[in-house]
């Protein structure tokens, strides 16, 4: 799998154990994780401040997916403009949604557009 950046919704204090926040927009911290080799290599909380808007974290950190358990349509269309995968899935802490990454046990969101006859 080489290096890949993950990129997940929580509570603070944002490590591992931290419980995963229930939408992408209003989460207390960003936890990145970067995984080597399927391998957890460093966990880095992120806690922006009121002007940063979220992707450009994701553009600077350059992170390939993002686990969550909602999000808006606008922040789906804008993360998959930047080629970040979107998953969701049953999950409760961060570790618990890194373990599912890993084992393929998350679902990837995609949106759908299709015109009305």
């Amino acid at each position: 799998m080489g290096t890949v950046k993950v990129l997940i919704p929580a509570y603070k204090p944002g490590n591992l154990d931290a419980k995963v926040y229930p939408h992408w927009k209003d989460a207390e911290v960003f936890t990145e994780i970067e995984l080597r080799n399927n391998e957890i290599y460093s966990v880095k909380p992120h806690i922006l401040s009121s002007d940063t808007l979220i992707i450009n974290l994701v553009k600077k950190e350059k992170i390939n997916y993002v686990i969550t358990q909602s999000l808006s349509i606008r922040a789906l269309e804008l993360l998959n403009r930047f080629n970040v995968i979107v998953l969701t899935g049953k999950i409760k802490t961060v570790r618990d949604a890194i373990e599912k990454f890993k084992k393929k046990d998350l679902y990837i969101v995609s949106l759908s557009k299709t015109k009305l006859d």
